[in-house]
């Protein structure tokens, strides 16, 4: 998530070619490898601030594509995280279950997840600043990355998704305004997510995008705010070749939208 479709999807293939471009002369990688290298993408970012919530791909599809990573369901039906190659759901209610196989997804972003770099810190601050940390980290802006960021939280909220009819086509954005939240003290847990260039921000939020889970697996959602004070952080950065996208082929409105450069791409 017509003539100016092909001015988004060209640019981005493009750019895609370039970043995941090997060397020819290197005999070792397979293209197996490669790929599990590559953050994979079902649908953009763009799909669904233009209100298309419906794909395909089922849970035990996405499997194939990642064992980490963040998503949502079709119509909203809950937000989406991946760790561990387990894929999880977090409904209206915010109880968190393991996700159905059968239950499909519009919008996904995975991951085989490898840390690269990690980083143990001593930190006190908000979710904002915790995200500075995490740039300055990053070898490269123009180079996706996977992000795992595991500690203890004074204060966190999330955001949850409350599903919409099959044939609702409202903004991401107007939706969002009246998204479930979800808030709790001194809870450990992993943050699941991705940097993404700025370049790339029509395929998901840029510079970043994280979801949130609590250790023990039952609260989680999108990541909002919060606040950790003198907690120790361990941050583990895996840094992808590029992008696989897979775009809603099959989505009648998606084939006939005129999608429009975004100025400002760090939101919904």
């Amino acid at each position: 998530m017509n003539t100016k479709i092909n001015k988004l999807v060209m640019p981005v293939a493009g750019i895609i070619s370039l970043l995941s471009c090997s060397n020819p002369s290197d005999k070792t990688v397979s293209t197996v490898d490669a790929n599990h290298d590559k953050v994979w993408h079902y649908s953009i970012i763009d799909a669904m601030r233009r209100g298309i919530y419906e794909g395909t791909h089922t849970v035990e599809e996405l499997k194939n594509h990642g064992d980490f990573g963040l998503g949502t369901f079709n119509h909203l039906n809950g937000e989406l995280i991946a760790l561990d190659g387990v894929i999880y759901r977090i409904p209206p209610s915010g109880l968190v279950e393991v996700a159905a196989d059968t239950l499909k997804s519009p919008f996904t972003s995975l991951s085989f997840f490898k840390a690269e770099q990690k980083k143990s810190i001593r930190f006190s601050g908000n979710f904002e600043e915790l995200q500075k940390q995490i740039l300055a980290m990053l070898p490269s802006k123009n180079l996706p990355y996977a992000i795992k960021v595991e500690g203890i939280w004074n204060e966190i909220t999330v955001g949850g998704a409350d599903p919409i009819p099959a044939t609702d086509t409202t903004a991401l954005a107007t939706l969002m305004e009246t998204r479930p939240q979800y808030n709790a003290k001194m809870l450990k847990g992993t943050m699941v997510g991705y940097f993404t260039p700025s370049v790339m921000s029509n395929i998901d939020l840029s510079p970043f995008h994280f979801h949130f889970i609590s250790q023990d697996k039952k609260f989680a959602g999108h990541l909002m705010t919060g606040v950790l004070k003198d907690a120790e952080v361990l941050i583990s950065v895996d840094e992808k070749t590029g992008y696989d996208v897979e775009l809603l082929n099959q989505n009648q409105r998606f084939k006939s939208l005129e999608f429009q450069n975004r100025n400002g791409a760090a939101t919904y």
